[in-house]
Order: structure tokens, then C-alpha cells, then sequence
């Protein structure tokens, strides 16, 4: 029985010395950790706030005299991107901080991005396609979320609009996800204004100033 009390009393060593160990480390590593993910997350909610407001004085100097209607869903839709594509970079660059704090070498990692882009370039083509389509759609203020609009043969009211797709809600209720890589013409039955044109049938003896009138 001795050899057996001796390697328990060894083992009980070697886990005290790893738990010591880990303590130190923790003591290191995690407090940086931890800070890296509250700016990160202090950093997204502040752009939150942030963006909105510059986005929505610059699209009030650039749409001056415009129905506010007009405005607010604009500013709203590059907002909204914005704010995505600024999530997005700081969740990157948070995990790559908290990789390098850990101790894992993050150059093959970044090397591997790199190589996986140039792969997307060449194999993802209608991604491609779509993202550039998406930027036009933007800049070109073509439509906004809350615009009734037809694309790719599908007409319905705009609930999201991003880089990458159009997701329309038509009047059955059905929600439809188009790339906006196959939008070839939008058409938009909000824009500023819509127009009703009715065809009323009447008599010839009819006086056209009273029709006009009672219409």
C-alpha cells in the first residue's frame, strides 16, 4: 500500500501545483480578457447612439426640403447597416485580442483570412455581385424599409435592407429574401409620392364639370 499513498500524495501535489498555476495565469490574462470584451461591447452600444445621429444630420443637409417621411427612412436603412458592418469589426477584432492574450499566434490565422478571401473573390462571385448591387441600391437611395417596391418580380413593403439581400413582406403576409444581386430594376410605389389612376365609365349625356365634381 505504501506505493499507492505515495502516488496519491504525488498527484494531490501536481494538481495544487496546476491549480497555483492556473490562479497566476488567471490573474494575468483574465482581467485583460475581460476588459477587452466590456470596450468592446461599451465601443458597439456607443456607435449605436452615435451613428443614427450623425447619419440622420447628414441625410437632413443632403435631402433638405424633402418629406420628413422620406428622411427618416433613409437614415434609418444606412443606419442600420452601418451599425451591422461596425458589429461585425469589433466582434474581429475583440476574438483576435482575446486569441493573442491567450497565447494563441494569430498571424496563420489572419494569413488563413486573407487566403479565404481570395477564395470568396474567385468562387463566391454572386456574393460579390450582391454586395456591389447593395452599395448602389444605398448610395443611389433606390428604396428604404417602409417603401412598397416590386424587385425580381416580387412586390411587397421593405422590412430590412442590407449589403446583401432585400427582405420584402408582401400583402399575403409572405416574407420574401431577394439577393440584390438579381435585382435588375426596382421599382418603387413610394417614392415621394403615389399616384391612383381610375377608370369611371359614364354616360355621354352625362355633364363632365358635375362628374368632375362629384369624383
Amino acid at each position: 500500500h505504501r506505493p499507492r499513498h505515495r502516488v496519491f500524495r504525488g498527484d494531490k501535489k501536481l494538481l495544487s501545483g496546476l491549480g497555483v498555476v492556473m490562479l497566476d495565469w488567471l490573474k494575468i490574462h483574465a482581467g485583460r480578457i475581460l476588459i477587452t470584451i466590456i470596450i468592446g461591447l461599451v465601443g458597439y452600444f456607443v456607435f449605436q447612439k452615435i451613428v443614427p445621429r450623425f447619419v440622420r444630420q447628414t441625410i437632413n443637409l443632403r435631402m433638405r426640403g424633402k418629406p420628413e417621411i422620406e428622411i427618416e427612412k433613409r437614415s434609418g436603412t444606412i443606419s442600420k447597416v452601418i451599425n451591422n458592418a461596425i458589429g461585425i469589426f469589433l466582434f474581429i477584432v475583440v476574438l483576435f485580442t482575446i486569441l493573442a492574450e491567450i497565447g494563441i499566434n494569430i498571424g496563420p490565422a489572419l494569413a488563413s483570412l486573407g487566403i479565404l478571401g481570395l477564395a470568396i473573390s474567385f468562387g463566391a462571385q454572386s456574393l460579390i455581385k450582391d454586395l456591389i448591387n447593395g452599395i448602389f441600391i444605398l448610395m443611389e437611395n433606390q428604396y428604404g424599409i417602409g417603401d412598397v417596391i416590386k424587385v425580381a418580380g416580387v412586390v411587397g413593403l421593405v422590412e430590412e435592407v442590407n449589403l446583401k439581400r432585400t427582405i420584402l413582406r408582401d400583402l399575403d403576409g409572405v416574407v420574401h429574401y431577394v439577393p440584390n444581386g438579381e435585382i435588375n430594376i426596382a421599382s418603387n410605389f413610394t417614392k415621394e409620392y403615389s399616384r391612383v389612376n381610375m377608370n369611371i365609365s359614364i354616360a355621354y349625356r352625362e355633364n363632365l364639370d358635375r362628374v368632375i365634381k362629384v369624383i
